[in-house]
């Protein structure tokens, strides 16, 4: 079982195009307990989103409508904080063009339990790393013990 503080003092930005999906992902997280930032369906409402109260977390597809994809709303985010998961149904694309700033790549269709465990998870080791400050900090200061 996951173990994370509060669910209703994590914020949660969704950023899907299509309506119903994005409504669905909303409910789902709202009625576990935290708080849905959007939903919004468009990069730049996401980023204008984010960018006033930055989320702990963001859902995201890669294939937005507009000029800006969810790859690029991930780029923005994830350096500032923000973990993300890519609910997609382009894998290879989301592996291979946005795996660095991704924390878990879901697959469409994605059961509500799936979201759900992902969400616990990604914020969960989140949280840990906020406290540690900086992640394999310890690990490194047992590689420059050895001889």
């Amino acid at each position: 079982m996951i173990h994370t503080v509060s669910a209703t003092s994590r914020r949660i930005l969704i950023c899907e195009d299509n309506r119903l999906i994005a409504m669905g992902w909303a409910v789902i997280l709202a009625s576990a307990g935290y708080q849905v930032v959007g939903p919004v369906h468009g990069a730049e409402k996401a980023l204008e989103l984010a960018y006033k109260d930055l989320p702990d977390l963001a859902l995201i597809d890669i294939a937005l409508g507009g000029t800006i994809d969810g790859i690029s709303v991930a780029a923005e985010l994830a350096p500032l904080g923000t973990s993300v998961i890519f609910v997609t149904a382009d894998y290879q694309r989301a592996a291979v063009e946005g795996r660095e700033w991704a924390t878990d790549i879901l697959i469409k269709p994605v059961a509500e339990t799936t979201v759900l465990h992902s969400v616990a998870l990604a914020l969960q080791n989140k949280q840990e790393v906020d406290q540690d400050g900086a992640v394999g900090k310890s690990d490194l200061a047992c590689v420059e013990r050895l001889p």
